[in-house]
């Protein structure tokens, strides 16, 4: 969720299209979805610590060769959580004309357009737009009406990320007040670091056992994608039940009769014998009103109704 706080320093997009500019006032970048990697997970864990020692292998093979750092927040029931490459962000940054001393904060747009109602228009060719609750970058094809894009008076989430400039280098004294901050770290985290890879071992051979067992894929996206199949197969056969469900249960009149219930690739059809299309269509009501059909008809005493699956 965007909470929103006010800058001073100017926002700006950047997209690896954005023509280049010439920036002398402090700014606080938003990144487009084209540098930045983001999936929506659920995980048995409860502090955010805990997740980001997970994020590595929960991108698993997607990501292109490179060094990657990594990020996440909580959103409501589950996490987001991010890769970007540290040096195609910076070079691509450095490419358009914005000067590193000039940048205050650097934003992913996810953060800061996950409430979105329309569309956003970033350029001539693409828009963005909000998917599932994640921000991703489309052909503007897809939407040529969207709104242009409008960061005056844009209020900032919290959710800022940090880069590491490979350029900068300090002098001994800060590198030996950095080494010592370092070993007190490596002391406070170390015995975390031991508990938390301990739990990923745990959750990596129970997953492990669970793929074995039920001889499924090796990877988590060929699991997904199995499992949204069966998704769709399981929501269907949900529909044909209460159909048939509501079709067999129904109240018809002592001079009616339940002729036939078909079970075709993309529909159901029921037919009932009736003194009119109106008796039959009061007799099936109550299947009406649930599943609107796509065809009712009436002939030879026969009502008939079509159902789409």
């Amino acid at each position: 969720m965007n909470l929103g706080f006010k800058s001073k320093a100017k926002a700006f997009f950047v997209d690896v299209d954005s023509p280049p500019c010439s920036l002398d006032q402090p700014v606080n970048i938003i990144l487009s979805p084209s540098m930045y990697w983001v999936k929506r997970v659920k995980l048995p864990v409860k502090y955010l610590r805990e997740v980001r020692s997970l994020i590595p292998s929960l991108f698993e093979e997607n990501l292109p060769e490179g060094k990657y750092s990594y990020g996440a927040y909580k959103d409501g029931e589950s996490f987001l959580i991010f890769a970007y490459n540290d040096k195609e962000v910076l070079d691509l940054i450095a490419d358009k004309g914005i000067s590193s001393a000039n940048i205050d904060n650097i934003y992913l747009a996810q953060s800061e357009f996950d409430t979105i109602e329309a569309s956003i228009r970033i350029d001539d060719k693409s828009i963005l737009s909000l998917q599932d609750g994640v921000v991703v970058k489309l052909p503007i094809a897809l939407d040529p009406d969207a709104v242009e894009l409008d960061l005056s008076g844009h209020l900032f989430s919290k959710h800022s990320i940090h880069l590491t400039r490979i350029n900068q280098i300090a002098d001994k004294k800060s590198q030996i007040v950095f080494a010592s901050i370092l070993g007190t770290l490596i002391i406070m985290f170390g015995a975390e670091w031991l508990i938390t890879s301990a739990k990923v071992s745990v959750i990596a051979q129970k997953e492990s056992e669970v793929f074995a067992r039920h001889k499924l894929p090796a990877t988590s996206f060929q699991n997904e994608a199995i499992h949204a199949k069966l998704n769709t197969v399981f929501e269907r056969q949900i529909r044909i039940r209460d159909i048939l469900n509501l079709a067999l249960t129904a109240k018809l009149k002592p001079d009616e009769q339940m002729q036939r219930i078909a079970l075709e690739k993309q529909k159901v059809i029921i037919e009932i014998k009736s003194v009119s299309r109106e008796a039959g269509a009061r007799s099936l009501s109550a299947l009406a009103k649930e599943f609107k059909p796509e065809k009712e008809s009436y002939a030879n005493g026969i009502y008939t109704m079509e159902i789409v699956l």
